[in-house]
């Protein structure tokens, strides 16, 4: 499962819109990020129903990992949800448990999506709709013992129109609101809020609504919040 650029900013805001249903079940997805502690053997996923139906969940967990610059899922039973079907009812929750079944991390953190589908409810006629209603896609890390802070190393490619950044540190790296601003102090706004993750010894890409007006002096600068806090990482022009 490869996420494309576009696709990615919308799942890394972790819900995507509702689509049109008659069940009136509305499912909530938490915490927003997921994390199996050095040690641990599991994390816990709550789920919600805010509304007046009872409302059926599918929690799967991936793989994720960057590659050519862009997100990828793959199916993995190394971390996996219990229970992996739900069904909650109006007001309540369920606790669903995010196991390690693997070996732990070792060196640098390890990286999964859990993806939470709210399942189609019948209808009147007894029919199952076709289109999920609701999805939540979590970042879920399985953390590794003394595992170091994310360095990033920026450059612009294609002409301008594209960042690339590198993570050589073992940990991932959450880019919150991000600009990117040149020698002239002339910023490019990227992002309100996040811009996505670098993993671990990864580099992501992301096309650029515009390039920078002046970058001749290579004084390019990404100012980000970076795991939280705020961060200033330069940015190297290339051909």
């Amino acid at each position: 499962m490869k996420l494309r650029p576009a696709a990615l900013l919308s799942a890394l805001c972790l819900l995507l819109a509702p689509l049109p249903a008659a069940a009136r079940g509305e499912l909530q997805a938490g915490p927003t990020l997921l994390e199996i502690a050095p040690g641990a053997s599991a994390t816990r996923l709550r789920l919600g129903n805010s509304g007046d139906s009872v409302v059926s969940a599918q929690v799967r967990v991936y793989a994720w990992s960057q590659k050519d610059g862009e997100d990828t899922l793959a199916p993995s039973d190394h971390v996996v949800a219990s229970p992996p079907i739900a069904q909650i009812e109006p007001g309540g929750e369920q606790v669903v448990r995010i196991v390690l079944a693997g070996p732990p991390a070792s060196g640098s953190d390890l990286s999964f999506r859990v993806v939470v589908d709210e399942l189609p409810a019948e209808d009147a006629a007894g029919e199952s709709a076709v289109k999920v209603r609701m999805r939540y896609l979590i970042p879920a890390f399985v953390r590794a013992p003394g595992a170091g802070e994310p360095v990033l190393n920026c450059s612009l490619t294609a002409g301008g129109t594209r960042l690339a950044c590198r993570n050589d540190g073992q940990r991932a790296a959450r880019l919150g609101a991000t600009a990117l601003v040149d020698g002239t102090g002339q910023a490019v706004n990227l992002s309100e809020g996040l811009f996505g993750y670098v993993l671990p010894g990864s580099t992501r890409h992301w096309d650029l609504p515009k390039a920078p007006a002046a970058r001749a002096d290579g004084a390019l600068k990404l100012d980000t919040q970076l795991n939280g806090q705020a961060a200033t990482v330069v940015v190297h022009p290339r051909p």
